[in-house]
């Protein structure tokens, strides 16, 4: 993404380029042009250093070089002009690919959006939307469900400890763009307990080749055919519950 490309209205938001350990403030004029000056932002490194040490240990990938940038924006009018469209409140933070985090202002938070501050939900977040960008890496951009890549990032930034544990399995599945503008309830509400339930019984191991194989994966039904090959049981509510229930049991 070139800065030419980025749109936003008349508002402040911070790029912060991580090997500078800085974060720049740009303002967009009405010319085109930026007008740039640098600001720490300790917190945000911080963040950023822990949640690459534990995504680099989970994926099993030593990212060193052209890691991610983090942009932070302060408001939600230009959350919704820089997205083009009109976001939810639920909507703090979003990754693209590799390249870019985008996340709410903190201080803005509670104003700007329907989420409390702490600094260990802010850790979170940021770590959610890293694992994005590591999933991507690991999946080169594969065909891969929603429930999937947002259950991963749920699970290995802990913010299953916030949901409340699902008694069975009935949403995850049934993804669509309209369940994701109203804030994904069961998307994001058991996914990353799927695929916690999917590593204490079969392991890392599998989870990860199944992010790898997926880079072959062109549409829903290739991915459900992959899991089945792995996993040895075809991806339904069914079989997902009967092992569920057999964990609990």
């Amino acid at each position: 993404m070139n800065l030419k490309d980025i749109f936003f209205q008349d508002k402040t938001v911070y790029f912060y380029k991580k090997w500078y350990n800085t974060v720049i403030t740009i303002l967009k004029k009405q010319n085109m042009q930026f007008k740039i000056a640098q600001h720490k932002d300790k917190l945000t490194d911080e963040a950023y250093n822990k949640a690459m040490i534990e995504l680099n240990e989970f994926y099993e990938i030593n990212w060193k070089y052209n890691k991610p940038h983090i942009i932070i924006i302060d408001d939600r009018k230009t959350i919704d002009a820089w997205r083009g469209f009109k976001t939810g409140e639920w909507n703090a933070a979003w990754a693209d690919k590799n390249k870019w985090i985008f996340i709410l202002n903190r201080k803005n938070l509670e104003k700007e959006s329907n989420h409390a501050y702490s600094k260990e939900t802010y850790f979170a977040r940021i770590n959610h939307e890293l694992s994005h960008s590591f999933f991507y890496i690991l999946s080169q951009n594969g065909s891969c469900p929603s429930w999937f890549k947002e259950g991963l990032s749920i699970y290995t930034s802990g913010q299953n400890r916030w949901k409340q544990v699902p008694e069975k399995f009935k949403l995850f599945l049934s993804f669509n763009k309209q369940f994701c503008n109203e804030g994904g309830i069961g998307l994001y509400g058991e996914s990353g307990f799927v695929v916690k339930l999917l590593i204490e019984k079969f392991g890392k191991k599998k989870l990860l080749n199944l992010i790898k194989q997926s880079k072959n994966s062109k549409n829903n039904t290739d991915f459900k055919k992959l899991f089945a090959k792995i996993y040895g049981f075809n991806l339904n509510y069914r079989n997902i519950n009967n092992l569920y229930n057999k964990k609990i049991n």
